[in-house]
C-alpha cells in the first residue's frame, strides 16, 4: 500500500539482537536517571556537578569523538596512511592542554558563579550587563547545534541502512527515536551515564577489530607490504606537504570552543580529580586513535582499492572490515560502536542547544527578574529538545549534503568563535567584553569564508588564493577562524575598558588552579 511504513531487516538475527539490547539500555537508562534529573536546571544540564573523574573523562572523550573518529580517522588512514596521525595528534594535544590548564579554572570559576553554560561563564567573566555576549553566543550555539545534531542523524541513518538493510530515512528515524527518549527523560545523568557505555563499546571495537584481522592475516607483515608499496604517506607521517599537516593538526582547535565538551570540565564533584580525569581522558584518546589508524592500515590489505568499498566510500572501511573478518555476534557490537559515536555527540548537542535557549535566552533574558520555577523550566528545556530534534530531522531529510559538510564546519566555527574567548578568560586581566564580542564575529565570518566563501565576495578577496600564498595553504577553516578571532580579541581589549573586577576574579582562577 502506498505510503506504508515497513522495515525489511536483512541482516542477522544475532546481529540485531545485540542491536536491541543495546538500544532497550539506553531508554533504561534514561528511565532510571529521569528521577535525578528534577532537581533544576543545574541538575538538568550539570548532573548537579556531582560525577566522578571516570564519568567526567569518559563523557569528554565519547562526546568529543563522535563518528569523525571511528568513520573518518579510519577513513583517512586507510587513504592517506600514517599522515593520519596529525588528525588524532592534534586534538589530543589541544585536550590534554585544556584538561591540565584550562578545566580546574574552568570548573571553580562555573561553580563560584552559579554558571551552567557557555553564555553564563563569559558574562560572569566580562561583567557584560548589557546581555549582548549571552545573546550573540547563544545564537551561534543554536545554530551550530541543529546542524550538528542533523549531521549526526543522516550518519545514524547510513549505519542503520548498511548493517541491518533498512532505508536511510528509518534508519534516520530511529537514531533520533533513541537519542530523544533518553534524553529527555534523563537529561545530562543519562547522556554522562550512556556516554561511559558508549565509549566503551567503541574503545572494545576499535581495539578487537584490528587484533583479529592481524590474527586471521598472519601478522603484521601484509600491512608493513602493503605501506611500503604505497610509499609516501603510508610509511611516513611527514610526507604531507606543511599546510596539510597543520591542517589537520587544526582540527584539535575546534575542542576547545565547543560546548558539549567544554561542560564535561563543569559537572566534575570533586575539583581535586580533574588531573586524574585528564590521565584518563588522555590514556583512552591515544589508545582509540590509534586503533581508529590501525583499522585504516589494516583495511588496505583487504580492500586494496575504494571501489571494493560500498559507494566507492573510504569511510566505510570500518564496518567494511568488520563484515570480513568478524563473526555475526561482534558484527553487532561493531555496529553498536559506530552508533555509539554518533548517540554519544547528539545528545551533549541536543542538551546545549537547550540550554542556549531555556538558559540564556528564556531565563536570562526575556523572563529576568520574574519568578520561575526550576521545575518548569526543566519542562520548558524538554520541549525545546523537541523542537530542536524536530528541526535537526528536517535538515537531515532535506539536506543531507549541506549536513554532513557541517560537521567540520560546525567544530571549526564553535572553536573559533568561543575557544580563544575562553582561554584568555581564565589567563588574561586584559580581556574586554568588547574584544570577546570582535573575536567571535570576526572569527564567525572567517570559518564562513574559509568553509564557502560567497560569490559577490570574490570582488575583494579570494580568500583560499590569500591562505594559499601567506598561510601555506592551510584550507581548515578552524585554523585561520581561531588565529583571527584571537588576534581580535586580543588587539580589541587592549583598546577598550577591562571589567573592573577582571584582577581579583584571575588571581582567584590562578590561586584554585
Amino acid at each position: 500500500m502506498k505510503g506504508e511504513f515497513k522495515l525489511d531487516i536483512t541482516a542477522h538475527p544475532l546481529t540485531v539482537s545485540v542491536l536491541i539490547a543495546y538500544l532497550l539500555l539506553l531508554v533504561a537508562i534514561g528511565i532510571f536517571s529521569s528521577r535525578k534529573s528534577s532537581g533544576g536546571l543545574t541538575d538538568f544540564f550539570l548532573a548537579g556537578r556531582s560525577l566522578n573523574k571516570w564519568t567526567v573523562a569518559l563523557s569528554a572523550v565519547s562526546s568529543g569523538r563522535s563518528a569523525w573518529l571511528v568513520l573518518g580517522v579510519t577513513g583517512t588512514a586507510y587513504l592517506t596512511g600514517l599522515n593520519a596521525v596529525w588528525a588524532v595528534a592534534g586534538y589530543i594535544t589541544v585536550e590534554v592542554f585544556m584538561f591540565f590548564f584550562v578545566a580546574r579554572r574552568f570548573r571553580n570559576f562555573s561553580e563560584k558563579t552559579g554558571s551552567i553554560t557557555i553564555p553564563d561563564i563569559l558574562e560572569s567573566r566580562l561583567g557584560d550587563r548589557t546581555k549582548i555576549i549571552r545573546l550573540v553566543s547563544s545564537l551561534i550555539i543554536l545554530f551550530f547545534m541543529v546542524a550538528y545534531v542533523g549531521s549526526q542523524l543522516v550518519a545514524g541513518g547510513t549505519a542503520f541502512s548498511g548493517s541491518l538493510g533498512i532505508t536511510t530515512s528509518q534508519g534516520m528515524w530511529l537514531t533520533a527515536a533513541i537519542i530523544f527518549l533518553y534524553t529527555i527523560l534523563g537529561g545530562f545523568h543519562a547522556v554522562s551515564k550512556t556516554d561511559v557505555l558508549q565509549i566503551g563499546f567503541m574503545f572494545f571495537s576499535l581495539i578487537i577489530l584490528p587484533i583479529v584481522a592481524l590474527v586471521q592475516m598472519g601478522g603484521f607483515g601484509p600491512v608493513l607490504d602493503v605501506m611500503q608499496s604505497e610509499g609516501g604517506g603510508f610509511t611516513s607521517p611527514f610526507a604531507f606537504a606543511f599546510g596539510a599537516i597543520i591542517g589537520l593538526i587544526g582540527i584539535g582547535f575546534g575542542s576547545p570552543g565547543n560546548p558539549h565538551i567544554i561542560v564535561r570540565y563543569m559537572s566534575l564533584k570533586n575539583v581535586k580529580e580533574m588531573r586524574q580525569a585528564a590521565l584518563i581522558a588522555t590514556f583512552w584518546n591515544v589508545i582509540m586513535g590509534w586503533g581508529a589508524i590501525m583499522v585504516g592500515l589494516i583495511g588496505r590489505v583487504y580492500f586494496p582499492s575504494v571501489d571494493m568499498l560500498p559507494g566507492e566510500n573510504n569511510e566505510q572501511i570500518f564496518t567494511s572490515l568488520g563484515a570480513e573478518v568478524l563473526n555475526p555476534f561482534f558484527a553487532g557490537i561493531l555496529l553498536v560502536a559506530v552508533l555509539a559515536a554518533i548517540m554519544s555527540s547528539a545528545d551533549s548537542q541536543l542538551l546545549v542547544g537547550a540550554s542556549a535557549v531555556v538558559r540564556d535566552i528564556y531565563d536570562k533574558l526575556f523572563a529576568k527578574g520574574k519568578e520561575i520555577s526550576q521545575r518548569k523550566l526543566i519542562t520548558y528545556s524538554r520541549l525545546v529538545i523537541v523542537v530542536l530534534m524536530g528541526l535537526s530531522i528536517w535538515l537531515a531529510s532535506t539536506a543531507t549534503d549541506f549536513v554532513f559538510w557541517m560537521v567540520l564546519f560546525a567544530f571549526g566555527g564553535l572553536g573559533a568563535c568561543f575557544g580563544p574567548a575562553l582561554i584568555l578568560s581564565f589567563y588574561w586581566k586584559g580581556l574586554s567584553r568588547t574584544g570577546v564580542l570582535t573575536g567571535m564575529i570576526t572569527g564567525l565570518i572567517t570559518v564562513i569564508m574559509v568553509a564557502e566563501q560567497p560569490q559577490w565576495t570574490y570582488a575583494f578577496i579570494d580568500v583560499h588564493a590569500f591562505l594559499n600564498s601567506y598561510f601555506f595553504g592551510i584550507t581548515y577553516e578552524a585554523v585561520p577562524g581561531f588565529l583571527v578571532a584571537t588576534f581580535f580579541t586580543v588587539v580589541v581589549s587592549l583598546f577598550t575598558k577591562k571589567p573592573d573586577h577582571a584582577d581579583g576574579l584571575v588571581d582567584d582562577m590562578k590561586n584554585a588552579g
